[in-house]
């Protein structure tokens, strides 16, 4: 598949205590890796086949898997943030090798692709935040 329709969901893979903490996920679930100039955050599709495949393969040092946090595409590629430059959301899949139903949430901001490692800003912590409302309440746990 080489494009992610608006109406299907994407699973952010949430490690606890990492990304969430008693059922209340932090603004960490949605942050680009410094360490690796992230150009995208992970997540994963429901909709392909090979989904619960691919949650058994991921694993993350010190940290237990807790769960998944859903968000609808539609919903993400709506959110427009206009402080102090435009923010704005998409999602495409990510050839990872063996997992198939992985894809990316990528963030411009202003003309400029948001990486890991570059320095937070307002506009970043903005994103995260609207990423995080749009996934607390769909919260599904392993």
């Amino acid at each position: 598949m080489d494009f992610v329709a608006d109406s299907e969901d994407v699973a952010r893979i949430l490690f606890s205590p990492l990304f969430i903490s008693e059922g209340i996920l932090s603004q960490k679930a949605f942050t680009l890796e410094q360490q690796t100039n992230e150009t995208y955050i992970s997540v994963l599709r429901p909709a392909v086949p090979s989904f619960k495949d691919d949650i058994e393969g991921i694993k993350k040092d010190g940290n237990a898997l807790y769960g998944y946090a859903l968000l609808n595409v539609g919903a993400i590629r709506k959110i427009h943030i206009d402080y102090p430059e435009e923010i704005k959301l998409d999602v495409l899949p990510r050839n990872a090798g063996k997992r198939k139903s992985h894809a990316g949430i990528f963030a411009t901001i202003g003309e400029k692709k948001v990486r890991g490692g570059s320095p937070q800003s307002v506009g970043r912590m903005l994103l995260r935040m609207h990423l995080v409302e749009l996934a607390q309440n769909w919260i599904e746990k392993f």
